[in-house]
């Protein structure tokens, strides 16, 4: 079963697709797939950071803020 993170990451490779698939046609015939692969996984990636981030709540922002003035 996919989790919420694998959906949303779907989601967005499903949007991306088209301008993957567009930008891919400039490279060489052979090496289109490998391409079109190799820029999934460095998406996937960069999603996967993404949600693994610890973003503060408001409260904790600006006790943070307030700390550093």
């Amino acid at each position: 079963m996919l989790g919420i993170k694998d959906k949303e990451a779907i989601m967005i490779l499903e949007s991306l697709d088209f301008k993957i698939r567009k930008h891919v046609k400039e490279t060489v015939l052979d090496e289109r797939d490998d391409l079109s692969q190799e820029i999934k996984i460095k998406i996937i990636e960069k999603v996967d950071i993404f949600f693994d981030e610890d973003v503060p709540g408001f409260f904790e922002f600006a006790q943070t803020y307030s700390l550093k003035r």
